[in-house]
């Protein structure tokens, strides 16, 4: 009676233990030497609604920036005014270029 007992609990027993993945399931599942930690967590995303926002009007800045430097510069003798405002606008397109070159390496880098 006591072997049949046992018997029957072990036949019951070993389909739950092959349902639980061990440790080494993952690394069969992500192929030898393979990342798992795609396994555990889910991908994160690549921009905020707020950082692509800010990218998209970052490229606008640098599009309309270097239109406006492109007039100046075309100007034959500048006023110092307009030199004045030439450099501004160079600062600002620096500006503005290293916040879209930062957020495009964060949106490549995530995604």
């Amino acid at each position: 009676m006591k072997f049949t007992a046992v018997a029957i609990a072990i036949a019951l027993a070993a389909p739950m233990a092959a349902a639980v993945p061990a440790p080494a399931d993952a690394q069969v599942l992500a192929g030898r030497g393979g990342d798992t930690r795609r396994l555990r967590s889910a991908p994160r995303p690549a921009l905020s609604e707020r950082e692509e926002a800010r990218l998209f009007a970052a490229e606008d800045a640098v599009f309309e920036l270097t239109q406006q430097i492109e007039e100046l510069e075309a100007v034959a003798e500048p006023t110092a005014a307009q030199s004045a405002s030439l450099e501004n606008l160079r600062e600002r397109l620096n500006d503005e270029q290293a916040t879209v070159d930062r957020l495009q390496a964060k949106r490549d880098r995530r995604g």
